[in-house]
């Protein structure tokens, strides 16, 4: 799956990785203690490849962790 290209070119966050469940505020409670900014957004359809176009199990249960740098 593809980052959002808005979310890394204009507002220079990280793609990290694909989490569900427990594992997402997990990972984001680690990233922050690192000292990253974290958002978390759901897939969207479009960055399913071509052969997981039915996969809408993927979108509902799955989460992208973004981080960044904080100033």
């Amino acid at each position: 799956m593809a980052a959002d290209p808005v979310l890394l070119a204009r507002e220079g966050w990280e793609r990290r990785f694909m989490v569900a469940g427990e594992r997402v505020e997990e990972s984001a409670a680690l990233y922050r203690r690192l000292g990253f900014a974290v958002r978390i957004e759901r897939p969207a359809a479009a960055e399913l490849r071509e052969e997981c176009g039915d996969c809408r199990l993927a979108l509902t249960l799955f989460r992208v962790v973004y981080t960044r740098r904080q100033p």
